[in-house]
Parts: C-alpha cells; sequence; structure tokens
C-alpha cells in the first residue's frame, strides 16, 4: 500500500489532514478514507480524478509514485445494470449505470459477462446492498451455485440455487431472519439469467 500512503502524505501537505482535503475537494471523508486503506485501484474513475485535481497530478502520475514497474494484466470492460427485467432489455441505455474492469485472469474472457448492482439484504453474508455481482450470462447455473434469476417476469435477485427434481430453490443468505427460501415449481416461469462469477466493491 506503499502509493496509497504517499497519496495520503501529498493530501497532508496540501490541506493540513485528510478529512480537510477531502472537504477541499467536494468528497465525502470515509470515501477518500476507504480509497486510501483498500487502494487507488478498486475506486470509482470519478473519485481518482477529483483527487487528482486536488493534488494538482495527472491521473497516471498515481501510477509512478514510488511503485516499480510491472507487467500490465489484461482487463474487461463489463457493463453495470441496475436491473433485469422482461420489459427491459440487459443493455439498454436508461439500464446502464456504470463500467468496471476485470482483470482476465479472474474470468472466462470468452463468455459474455455483465454485472448487477445488488439491491436489499437477502445476501448480506456474502454481498452488501450497493455491492457489484459479475454474472456470466446464459451460463449453466449448477446445483448450490450462485446464480442471477428471474421468477414470472419480475426483477432477477441473486440467490444461491437448488434444485430438488423439478423443484429450483432460491435461497437467500442473510442476517435478515425475515428472508426464507422460495421454491418453485414447473409451473412457474423461472429463467435463469447467468452465473455469478465474481464480485466487486465500488466507493
Amino acid at each position: 500500500m506503499a502509493k496509497e500512503k504517499d497519496l495520503k502524505r501529498l493530501m497532508e501537505n496540501k490541506s493540513g489532514s485528510v478529512k480537510a482535503f477531502s472537504e477541499d475537494i467536494g468528497l465525502a471523508y470515509t470515501t477518500v478514507r476507504s480509497i486510501l486503506e483498500r487502494g487507488i485501484f478498486n475506486a470509482k474513475v470519478e473519485n481518482v480524478i477529483k483527487i487528482c485535481k486536488g493534488l494538482n497530478i495527472k491521473p497516471e502520475e498515481i501510477m509512478e509514485i514510488d511503485t516499480p514497474k510491472v507487467e500490465t494484466m489484461p482487463v474487461k470492460k463489463i457493463p453495470v445494470v441496475s436491473q433485469i427485467s422482461a420489459g427491459l432489455p440487459i443493455y439498454s441505455e436508461e439500464n446502464l449505470i456504470d463500467y468496471i474492469y476485470f482483470a482476465t485472469d479472474k474470468i472466462d474472457s470468452n463468455k459474455e459477462e455483465f454485472a448487477l448492482r445488488v439491491s436489499g439484504d437477502s445476501m448480506d453474508k456474502i454481498f452488501q446492498d450497493g455491492d457489484v455481482v459479475v454474472v456470466e450470462k446464459d451460463s449453466i447455473v449448477e446445483n448450490g451455485q450462485l446464480g442471477v434469476v428471474m421468477v414470472n417476469g419480475y426483477n432477477a435477485t441473486v440467490k444461491r440455487i437448488r434444485y430438488n427434481g423439478d423443484q429450483v430453490i432460491l435461497i437467500p443468505e442473510s442476517n435478515n431472519p425475515n428472508h426464507y427460501p422460495q421454491v418453485y415449481s414447473a409451473k412457474d416461469e423461472v429463467k435463469i439469467v447467468g452465473r455469478v462469477v465474481a464480485s466487486q466493491r465500488l466507493f
């Protein structure tokens, strides 16, 4: 985390403290602190740009702060969508909310992926509200794997999926006891949108 330590030093030199620097550039202190703790490369691009402007440095200069040259890893640009529903195409303009870049060694670069922002607490043992999950579109979800499922045309949901004969069981993994497994039979329209292969937290 040497890069983040140097950024912290620059912020303190500029404004006296990280909190004061955060106020100067119009970012929440908790956001800037999270970026310094978790790494600049996990931050949103627009937040990195604000920090760079505040420090009067170019974004590419962050790459050069006391960091040895390393071979870069290929990444894949993945669209983040707000929801998946029967009436709205996944990649429609009004449904796209962001893009993330994911290292190709973490996913199958030959597959089609999209990302979905998690909403609610039904899976908060694994994902927090606002986390982004990477979904391998139209992939088979095997028993016990995490998948994105649409039931009877309603907005898609992220759940652990189990099969019992002709039943599909969607299992929440939540700290909230009000969430129960949902059991669907052959008479229900259950569409497996894709398999969850990774996740990312944005700040």
